[in-house]
């Protein structure tokens, strides 16, 4: 009887909520969880951007990231910010991170830079070329393009 009351308590213990809250990661330890995440190309993110970096010679270049974390949310968001030939910068790329245990996710895995650079340097530099090949067609041409790419059945990613 003694038994079943102590493993009672530590049933009820284990099962508090403190116990089961995530802890959320500093804005520097949210960028080295997301730097050193291995994507599912079997290399870590800051390998295959260091790669596309070196590839392109200049058309890619890395510019930050940015790190922010939106009331009652138990993760942050990891933007990976980035200039691709003439376009301004931007921070196209989004993780999730949280710890307790360190989770790192895209978070948009089925569309955008994101999903090619999961996919390993070979997919990120293809969606890139197409980026950067897009900079030289009229603004409503793009608009059009990103409209109906949801729809390509030759969708070679």
């Amino acid at each position: 009887m003694r038994r079943a009351v102590i493993l009672v308590v530590a049933l009820i213990g284990a099962t508090s909520p403190a116990a089961a809250e995530p802890f959320v990661p500093g804005d520097r330890q949210a960028v080295d969880l997301v730097k050193t995440h291995v994507t599912q190309g079997i290399i870590s993110v800051s390998r295959t951007i260091a790669h596309a970096e070196r590839v392109s010679r200049g058309a890619f270049t890395l510019t930050g990231y940015r790190v922010e974390q939106r009331p009652g949310e138990p993760f942050k968001h990891v933007r990976i910010c980035y200039q691709l030939g003439i376009d301004p910068p931007v921070c196209g790329v989004e993780y999730l991170v949280g710890t307790n245990p360190p989770h790192v996710e895209p978070s948009d895995r089925y569309d955008g830079l994101g999903r090619d650079l999961e996919h390993g340097p070979r997919a990120f530099l293809r969606a890139l070329a197409r980026e950067a090949s897009l900079q030289r067609q009229p603004d409503m041409m793009r608009r059009i393009q990103a409209a109906l790419d949801p729809y390509n059945p030759y969708d070679w990613r």
